[in-house]
């Protein structure tokens, strides 16, 4: 079987480089290391990789039009991760990359990231990546929580976060904006969520204004109500900023869960149920809800938390 492909795209070959390089050979991927100042269509068309790398550690992005040559046709569908040394450069890469990570970052994470990754060609034939927000699509998020529960089967005590983000306009948006508005509007949320999420989370956009969340391995209770506090607050932030806070409000519902469920539709239903349950708030608000004991029946869900 052949070996996924990584091209890998430094702006300087150094130890950290080579390094980076060794770690995705250890998980499995076929590497093509190429330097910025190399990169052209005459050197990357005989290259189809399954993802790119960036590795920026300069505290500018390279001048050539490297960065416009992944934005091609042939390898608009491919996923790209840049790594960057400096925050600066990492704020330039949210617009063309689909993860971004601040170095220095643990070896854990790194190879978190290439499981995860290699598990989107195992899991999907077609793109995993939604095109408006970069997140994954619902179909890949349905594969992902169903790994969830299967782990939380064979590991005791193991649990997992599952988070529905609805956005709702007032009538008053609703006749002075069209579609290319709410987009827009979708776009800058899911900025908030790349700001406030770990790479290796899973997010997804259902419908056309929801959006779902998935965060494996959460043992601690308070780990729920804190994040869905977090997203609250930048939403909030994000809507003050934009002017839209009169007329965009943001609701989550949250459920914690664990081996308790038989299927992921039972955990979907329940996320939704705890998103209407969330929706009574005129004002927007975030609720986070526990299966109210083992084995219980759609709607039986005993609120944690509630702000």
């Amino acid at each position: 079987m052949d070996l996924p492909r990584a091209l890998i795209i430094v702006d300087s070959l150094d130890i950290v480089s080579l390094d980076f390089r060794q770690s995705l050979d250890s998980a499995g991927y076929s590497t093509e290391l190429i330097a910025c100042e190399q990169v052209a269509f005459d050197r990357i068309n005989y290259i189809q990789p399954n993802v790119i790398f960036l590795h920026f550690s300069r505290y500018e992005l390279p001048g050539n039009d490297m960065l416009g040559i992944l934005q091609n046709e042939r390898l608009k569908d491919v996923p790209v991760v840049a790594l960057a040394n400096h925050k600066e450069v990492a704020n330039q890469l949210f617009s063309i990359a689909t993860v971004v990570l601040l170095m220095p970052i643990s070896e854990q994470r790194l190879i978190n990231l290439f499981s995860l990754l290699s598990s989107i060609d195992k899991s999907v034939e077609k793109s995993p990546w939604d095109t408006l927000t970069g997140f994954y699509t619902p179909s890949f998020f349905n594969t992902r929580l169903k790994k969830a529960l299967e782990h939380s089967r064979q590991v005791e005590n193991s649990r997992f976060i599952v988070y529905t983000i609805n956005l709702e306009y007032s009538s008053k948006y609703n006749k002075t904006n069209g579609t290319e508005h709410r987009q827009k509007i979708l776009r800058g949320l899911a900025k908030v969520l790349q700001k406030v999420l770990r790479p290796t989370d899973i997010v997804s956009r259902f419908d056309s204004d929801q959006f779902m969340v998935l965060i494996e391995d959460a043992t601690d209770s308070f780990t729920p109500a804190t994040i869905a506090g977090r997203m609250h607050l930048e939403f909030e932030d994000y809507l003050i900023n934009t002017k839209l806070k009169d007329q965009v409000k943001v609701d989550i519902g949250v459920i914690y869960c664990n081996s308790d469920y038989r299927s992921a539709d039972e955990i979907v239903n329940d996320a939704q149920m705890a998103l209407q349950l969330a929706k009574q708030d005129i004002l927007g608000s975030y609720k986070v809800f526990v299966r109210n004991r083992p084995k219980a029946k759609r709607g039986q869900l005993q609120s944690l938390l509630s702000v």
